[in-house]
C-alpha cells in the first residue's frame, strides 16, 4: 500500500505493541501512523514477550493479534515483536521511524527508546496517545465483571 510522500526517500514506520483486546487507542495510533510512512510494519508482542514485560499473559493469542492487526488495511505487514529492545526488531524489518504513544514521551523508558533508535539511525515519533480507552482498563473491567458475577 502506498501512501503519498513530499520526499523522494520512502519511509518505512514500525508501531510496537501487545495489541491486546484490539481497542481504538491502537486503532487510532495506527492510522496517525499509516498518514506518516509509506510502508508500515507492525511489531506484535509475542505470547512470551508480554509475560516478560507484564508478568501476565495476554487475553488473545499472538496469531489471533496479528491476524487482526494486519487485517485492518492500514498495514502492510504485522511481525512477530520479540524484545522490548527495539533495535532487535529494526535489526529484522529496517524501519526509519518508530511511532510510540504520548504517554512514552519524557519518561526514562522513552528516553532509553530514543538513544536505543538513534543508534541505528532510527527516529522516534510520538503519536497522541488515547486516554479514553487501554487494555489495562479494558481487562480490570472483565475482572471487577467476573469478581462481582461470582
Amino acid at each position: 500500500m502506498q501512501r503519498s510522500n513530499t520526499c523522494d526517500k520512502l519511509v518505512t514506520g514500525y508501531v510496537p505493541g501487545g495489541f491486546d483486546m484490539f481497542h481504538i487507542g491502537h486503532l487510532n495510533i495506527l492510522k496517525e501512523a499509516a498518514k506518516r510512512c509509506d510502508r508500515l510494519i507492525v511489531g506484535v508482542a509475542t505470547d512470551q514477550a508480554l509475560v516478560d514485560m507484564k508478568g501476565r499473559a495476554p487475553m488473545i493469542t499472538f496469531e489471533e493479534r496479528r491476524a487482526i492487526v494486519e487485517a485492518l488495511g492500514i498495514v502492510d505487514v504485522a511481525v512477530a515483536d520479540h524484545s522490548q529492545d527495539k533495535r532487535q526488531a529494526w535489526k529484522e524489518n529496517h524501519f526509519d521511524v518508530l511511532f510510540k504513544g504520548t504517554d512514552w514521551q519524557g519518561t526514562a523508558k522513552g528516553a532509553r527508546l530514543e538513544a536505543e533508535m538513534a543508534q541505528v539511525g532510527a527516529e522516534v515519533v510520538y503519536l497522541p496517545y488515547t486516554l479514553s480507552t487501554s487494555s489495562t482498563m479494558l481487562r480490570q473491567a472483565l475482572h471487577e465483571v467476573v469478581a462481582v458475577g461470582a
